[in-house]
């Protein structure tokens, strides 16, 4: 056992009397509210490998500052400080001229109206937005000496509408810098008053970017109201605000004041908040992972009750397999089940046993629930004392099983286990075993025998070809014995792959997607597991089919999921740098159990820069060709042709080159162009020293339109050389599967950017088998969903052959101001993806795949696009995907018999595909309107941009 010994705030925040040389174990009861002080003497205590018992996680969700002898947290501080009335007032709505204010908006042709209102407690200025489209502030009037010395609150009544959840509150500094704050609104009045480090710098100016810069209200000049999407977590459409009682105040605790920057650390399933997730159904606790008075495999459980609100954790892949080169090894401790239906719900405690620095030798026990009374429970309290024996002695299996998951039926598997022991003493008389068995008889090898003294690491392995494959598979057992006493122990499944008799392989042909001879849709759905959802260690999160990330229990669970929402497809992504982990073959073979179909990514490079030897790897290495489960491959991810410079960069040589052999003399070329008349003064002395054209050229209209309708043409051209070629290498080893990429912005006929190039369809006409645009131009209300109707006449414009597939689609849910998922992001996510819905009917898509699976917070990227609550229950997108995603599949694609032409001519506008639309929108919706179908043709076949056939 061991000797216990309490401290209190100084003992925890002293790094030097905190250490794994004093204590063996650090156990937080509270975690959850911790000092912020102590984050750097525990963290130092953890990465000398000390060991951790945490109950209440997250920890630090709620930090503890001790400000003027008081312990606050940040929402008790901010508390008090909205208790403070305004000792000064700014601005007296009662007699206020609004006339000397000023309205600021991306979109002066919406009407948002101004206007004093009394209200229970004076006056107060009421605004209403008939939409809000990017931003709509009020300024007020140049003010002086706003803040009075002492003062440094910026005080205010303020509420919204269900729609209006939020308000940002602006100074500007009479140096030009400008400082937003954003708060929560209600529909009732609440008050609020932000001190300055609420107040955070929007795009400073050089001077004003320190790291310990800050408002300065000494140097305020005018406060500005309002909304914006970069600010406010606030969708488009009407909005209405009400704000009273602005003014200033000193603050309560003088000149103290929390840190502003402190943020949790990110340790692995301890903290931030944003590795775990709330619990949306009634649950019940049963116990997971190993126990050692386990007589056989076996999963007899008992239930622990469950506390009403309860927070899970984001799974991470445990200890099994072999040589998967892990940092750690994570093992689920308690594991909530749906109180109804006993599905899977999430761990709510978990053991890590570090390997690696910065933690090596650290094992951390892991709890969520905060109820003293959960802890009572006999099962609880069974877990703690096992995990804690476990713990003292320091002995375990760092992993252990197969080196694959699923192999070819002619495959030699490994099989091994390494043990490690982070105890004090050493310990003999050890061993290890690693055995596969199935209902059809058993491998044994013979267990390797060793005494590990502390710190020290042992590993056993065998090789196996097994003579037959029983149907469900192997079961692969590795088991750690002391003194014949089993210790710990990990399993997994080991099954095989063999291609089908009679494959029956996807085809993309005659304008459609097809199986068997019948027309086939994708509904899809980018899929990457749920243990990458709040992970911070890039390499699992960017090859989570390599070694090491992949965790097979984690996959299926997310798989069945994916099914159950009616889905049929997903679409992945394997590096080379993954090829020989073989972790794609098990991800397959277990989508072909599902009847699950897979659009698969080859990386890295596109085929600009075609990495052929290693694409080539991959096909044959993973036996591809035979694998009809594989509908398509993308062999580019979001390419363009990037902004000017890039394109300077890339084809400043190519360019050049081209024009000279198109017109063989500058003068050609200047006469071609019309340089050198009065509306275009532009000089080419020699070709070599012609530029691309500035992006200015080609998202303006103008004199220098037949330059930049050759430039496209040369792209075009370029694109239908490179991508054309990458496809007829992939296919000259694989004939079976389709080709095509992910084309981002390629066929929005709304973008029109000078920090980027789309790819234009035309010159993928000969490169490409499926038409693959992607939707991020398309959020938004119908209006602004619908424009994808014409991606896809434009599409079938350079090519209508092709199946129109859409591989990226979605919208992010997550309110960064609250670290959670919107409940108006929610609402709208789910109307999107009902219009979109329709957009695929009246398109006539062949598919589509969501942009992506799993619920939760994105790290490097700020998002949560989840189609899924991370407890794997249903979003409100989730609800819309299960009713709308039949209708879509049910509904017979017409045949594509154009009632309505129109011509196209690229040339004529130097803006292309956004130059068409904008000349042709007006009769195209006109004519859908009039339920034509449009076909659009070019108006001077022989000035195409299309390449040639």
């Amino acid at each position: 056992g061991y000797a216990i010994e309490f401290i209190g705030v100084p003992g925890l925040t002293n790094a030097d009397a905190l250490s794994p040389q004093r204590f063996d174990l650090l156990v937080l009861p509270g975690a959850r509210a911790l000092p912020a002080a102590a984050a750097t003497a525990v963290e130092k205590f953890l990465r000398a490998g000390g060991d951790l018992l945490a109950l209440g996680l997250p920890a630090w969700e709620e930090a503890l500052f001790e400000l003027n002898g008081q312990w606050l947290s940040r929402a008790g501080f901010e508390a008090a400080l909205a208790a403070q009335k305004p000792a000064r007032t700014l601005f007296d709505f009662a007699r206020a001229d609004l006339r000397q204010w000023q309205r600021s908006t991306d979109a002066p042709d919406t009407v948002t109206r101004h206007e004093i209102v009394p209200t229970g407690r004076g006056s107060a200025l009421h605004v209403v937005m008939d939409k809000l489209t990017g931003w709509d502030t009020f300024l007020s009037p140049p003010l002086t000496n706003p803040f009075p010395p002492g003062h440094v609150l910026t005080c205010f009544r303020a509420r919204g509408t269900p729609q209006t959840r939020q308000l940002a509150l602006e100074w500007t500094e009479r140096d030009g810098s400008r400082w937003i704050a954003t708060v929560d609104l209600a529909p009732e009045w609440r008050d609020y008053a932000l001190p300055p480090e609420a107040f955070k710098p929007w795009q400073p100016p050089p001077h004003r970017r320190g790291k310990d810069d800050g408002f300065r209200p000494e140097n305020a000049a005018r406060f500005v109201v309002g909304l914006a999407h970069t600010h406010t977590a606030v969708e488009g459409g009407r909005q209405e605000y009400w704000l009273a009682d602005v003014g200033t105040a000193p603050s309560p605790f003088g000149g103290a004041r929390p840190p502003g920057d402190f943020k949790p650390p990110h340790w692995e399933s301890l903290c931030p908040g944003y590795q775990f997730f709330p619990l949306t159904l009634p649950v019940r606790v049963e116990r997971a992972g190993f126990r050692a008075d386990e007589s056989d495999l076996s999963d007899t459980k008992t239930t622990a009750l469950a506390p009403a609100a309860l927070v899970g954790m984001h799974p991470r892949p445990r200890g099994v397999g072999f040589r998967q080169d892990r940092a750690y090894r994570w093992e689920p401790l308690l594991v909530a089940h749906d109180a109804r239906t006993g599905e899977h719900r999430g761990a709510v405690a978990a053991l890590l046993v570090h390997v690696k620095p910065p933690f090596r030798g650290g094992v951390w026990a892991g709890f969520t629930p905060t109820d003293p009374a959960f802890y009572r429970q006999t099962l609880v309290q069974d877990c703690l004392r096992h995990t804690l024996e476990r713990m003292r002695r320091g002995l375990f299996l760092v992993e252990g099983g197969a080196e694959f998951f699923t192999v070819f039926e002619d495959q030699a598997v490994p099989l091994g286990a390494r043990a490690v022991n982070f105890g004090r003493s050493a310990q003999d008389n050890l061993a290890l075993q690693v055995r596969a068995r199935s209902g059809q008889g058993e491998f044994a090898p013979p267990a390797a025998r060793w005494t590990l003294t502390p710190g020290e690491t042992a590993e056993m392995t065998h090789t196996w070809k097994p003579e037959h494959w029983p149907g469900r598979g192997w079961q692969v057992v590795s088991e750690l014995f002391v003194n014949g006493q089993l210790a710990d122990r990990l399993t997994h499944e080991l099954h095989v792959w063999r291609p089908r008799a009679r494959p029956a392989f996807i085809e993309a042909r005659d304008g459609g997607l097809w199986l068997r001879g019948k027309p086939w849709k994708a509904h899809g759905v980018n899929y990457m597991p749920a243990s990458a959802i709040g992970l911070a260690n890039h390499q699992h999160f960017e090859h989570w089919v390599g070694r090491g990330a992949y965790d097979p229990e984690v996959i299926e669970r997310d798989l069945r999921r994916v099914k159950a929402m009616d889905l049929n497809a997903v679409s992945v992504f394997i590096y080379h740098q993954s090829l020989d982990a073989l972790h794609l073959l098990d991800f397959l073979r277990r989508c072909e159990a599902l009847g699950l179909k897979v659009n698969l990514s080859l990386r890295p490079g596109t085929p600009m820069d075609f990495r052929w030897t290693e694409m080539r790897a991959l096909i044959e290495h993973y036996r591809l060709a035979q694998n009809d489960t594989v509908f398509a491959y993308d062999l580019a991810w979001e390419p363009s042709h990037g902004n000017e410079a890039q394109q300077q960069k890339a084809y400043g040589a190519l360019w050049p080159a081209w024009v000279e052999r198109r017109y063989g003399a500058v003068d050609a070329a200047r006469a071609a162009w019309g340089i050198g008349e009065a509306d275009l003064k532009f000089e080419v002395a020699d070709f070599k020293s012609l530029p691309v054209p500035p992006m200015k050229w080609l998202t303006h209209d103008g004199p220098w339109r037949k330059l930049v309708a050759d430039y496209r043409r040369f792209l075009d051209e370029l694109l239908a050389e490179r991508y054309g070629a990458a496809r007829r290498l992939v296919q000259s080893i694989d004939p079976h599967h389709a080709v095509s990429f992910r084309m981002q912005y390629s066929g929005d006929p709304t973008f029109n950017w000078d920090g980027l190039l789309p790819y234009d369809f035309a010159g993928l006409a000969d490169a490409v088998d499926i038409w693959e645009p992607e939707a991020y131009g398309r959020i938004g209300d119908w209006e602004k969903v619908k424009a994808g109707r014409f991606t896809a006449d434009y599409a079938r414009l350079c090519d209508p052959t092709k199946p129109i597939l859409w591989a990226e689609m979605g919208v992010s849910v997550w309110d960064n101001l609250h670290m959670r998922p919107a409940p108006e992001k929610l609402a709208f996510q789910a109307q999107y993806y009902r219009d979109f819905y329709r957009l695929l009917r009246e398109s006539a898509a062949d598919g589509i795949f969501f942009w992506w699976y799993p619920g939760g917070y994105r790290l490097n990227e700020q998002s949560d696009y989840g189609i899924i609550n991370p407890d794997g229950t249903d979003r409100p997108v989730t609800r819309v995907i299960r009713e709308e995603g039949a209708r879509f599949l049910r509904a017979r694609k017409p045949a594509w018999r154009p009632d309505h032409g129109i011509a196209v001519d690229r040339d004529r506008d130097a803006r292309g595909l956004f130059g068409i639309y904008e000349a042709l929108k007006d009769e195209y919706w006109r004519a859908v309107a009039a339920h034509k179908t449009v076909g659009l043709r070019w108006e001077n076949k022989a000035r195409s941009p299309a390449p040639a056939r």
